[in-house]
């Protein structure tokens, strides 16, 4: 048995966005039956870890990074869902009973869990990621957004907080309404993340990352035909939108269309090549 993309959503209890923004990471590998992915009951193990994670307050980015870099440590048939994943300080580490090493600190997690039953491997310190510098009276608003983006892997609250007020001083910066719509959507609140986007177009109705965004939102939410819609005027703007290619695949392919599947995830393949370095 095996499930869609948004029926291992559902299942788990994680947005589609966020499945999907594992499987481009690298750490899940679901089957694919043309364009559409199928989530085995092995995958949804794993996608029930970055559920457990989410829940545990770790950012949705970190949590991709982190188990990408945990991912190429491990041999091939090793599977995420069978070593002990837990949080620590933020971070995603790997315990062997009271021992943790760091996810994606480069020191083995895999020498590290073979060697942990031995008893022979000292207590590994769970870095600490150095904290942002403390706001000073008078930032100015770009300080502020400088402030908010060192925040989002240590602190997604202070970071939205940090953009907000960088929007107080000049709330006319769609960079920064696009941080906090993402920060916002990220922490489950679509409406908030939405109301962001749409301020951001009011202000830049060209911008297409806003346009995505409000995609994303909408897909994620179950409103499929204005998702595909959000998708094709952002690619209207900017049709080296490789994600937007992606999401309207497979929108297409659940609603049947096959060759407007076909012909987006070509473009996708096509641009990821391009865009990687040489």
């Amino acid at each position: 048995m095996t499930f869609s993309t948004r029926e291992a959503a559902e299942v788990v209890g994680l947005s589609e966005s966020t499945v999907r923004g594992c499987v481009r990471a690298g750490f899940l590998s679901p089957t694919a039956s043309g364009v559409a992915l199928r989530f085995s009951f092995r995958d949804l193990a794993v996608l029930r870890v970055v559920k457990a994670l989410v829940d545990r307050g770790v950012p949705v980015r970190r949590i991709r990074r982190q188990l990408k870099t945990l991912r190429e440590q491990l041999p091939s048939d090793v599977s995420l869902s069978q070593i002990a994943i837990d949080e620590h300080a933020g971070h995603v580490v790997v315990r062997v009973g009271d021992r943790a090493v760091r996810a994606d600190n480069g020191q083995g997690v895999f020498d590290f869990l073979l060697a942990a039953p031995a008893g022979e491997v000292a207590a590994l310190p769970v870095c600490a990621t150095p904290a942002a510098p403390e706001p000073v009276p008078g930032m100015t608003s770009d300080e502020w957004f400088e402030r908010a983006v060192e925040l989002e892997d240590v602190d997604p609250q202070a970071a939205m907080d940090a953009y907000r007020r960088a929007l107080h001083l000049r709330p006319d910066c769609t960079e920064t309404l696009i941080n906090l719509g993402r920060l916002r959507a990220e922490s489950g609140d679509t409406a908030g993340a939405a109301d962001c986007f749409r301020e951001a177009l009011r202000i830049d109705p060209r911008d297409a990352t806003a346009l995505y965004n409000l995609g994303v939102v909408a897909q994620d939410e179950g409103r499929d035909q204005e998702a595909i819609e959000m998708y094709q005027r952002a690619l209207d703007l900017d049709p080296a939108l490789a994600e937007a290619h992606y999401n309207l695949a497979t929108l297409f392919d659940r609603a049947g269309d096959a060759r407007a599947a076909i012909r987006h995830i070509n473009a996708y393949r096509r641009l990821t090549r391009e865009q990687q370095p040489r």
